[in-house]
């Protein structure tokens, strides 16, 4: 078996006092049915697609809304070892789940893959990226841990600081690199819109609030304090549209 995951999920994690208005939320947007919730302070649950495999989780946290990322495999001692080898740091440990740290800070599970997942594609908007957000002092670490970790080969385009590590059927990981110079890196969810004018005005209906518009996305904050964009990008492949 190898070490490289076979299955990527992005976590939601929200604050406890907030989480049912954020549960509402992002069940509408993604059109995923919540499941039963689990874990000891019914912390978790799953957002079930109505098709493919499901890769959007949601947590209950002691603390203010952000991401973090369940990498499933067939070999957990493995991965574990192999993203050790690379530079990331052991957490702590969650019953049988190691969570680790990136070298540049960013949170992440050691899980175990069920099936043969893949992300289907319909045309209509679609949770289908995770964007790191890299201070400076961590760009050049991140991107060779993320690229070997994953087993993906950076894409570059106009833009040098932004790098896709992309595969077919998969989360898309977006790596950014930030103004900023330093600090811990973390992420935001990117959703390809099928409409961004539609999907803002309906989104801001469900809850949300839009905190800029650029060119090719805009960015919202949604119900219990998650930033995401959604982006000009094409949700039947995930890339820029043209391309």
């Amino acid at each position: 078996m190898t070490a490289r995951p076979a299955w990527i999920q992005v976590f939601l994690d929200t604050p406890a006092d907030r989480f049912e208005d954020a549960v509402a939320f992002w069940s509408a947007v993604t059109g995923g049915r919540p499941s039963a919730r689990r874990g000891e302070g019914d912390q978790f649950l799953t957002l079930e697609p109505p098709q493919g495999a499901a890769h959007v989780k949601m947590q209950a946290v002691g603390a203010r809304a952000g991401v973090h990322l369940d990498l499933d495999s067939g070999d957990r001692p493995a991965a574990t070892e192999r993203a050790r080898e690379l530079g990331a740091t052991t957490a702590w440990t969650y019953h049988d789940v190691e969570v680790m740290r990136s070298p540049g800070g960013f949170v992440f599970c050691q899980t175990l893959v069920e099936g043969e997942p893949e992300l289907v594609r319909d045309g209509s908007t679609v949770l289908d990226q995770v964007c790191l957000d890299i201070p400076a002092a961590h760009w050049q670490a991140e991107v060779a841990f993320w690229a070997a970790l994953t087993g993906r080969a950076p894409e570059v385009g106009r833009r040098p600081e932004l790098v896709r590590l992309v595969e077919d059927g998969q989360l898309r990981l977006l790596l950014q690199r930030l103004g900023e110079q330093d600090g811990r890196v973390r992420a935001h969810p990117d959703l390809a819109s099928a409409d961004r004018v539609s999907d803002t005005d309906r989104h801001r209906a469900l809850g949300a609030t839009v905190i800029a518009a650029r060119d090719h996305w805009t960015v919202l904050e949604a119900p219990g304090g998650q930033v995401y964009c959604l982006t000009d990008r094409d949700p039947t492949t995930g890339r820029a549209r043209g391309v």
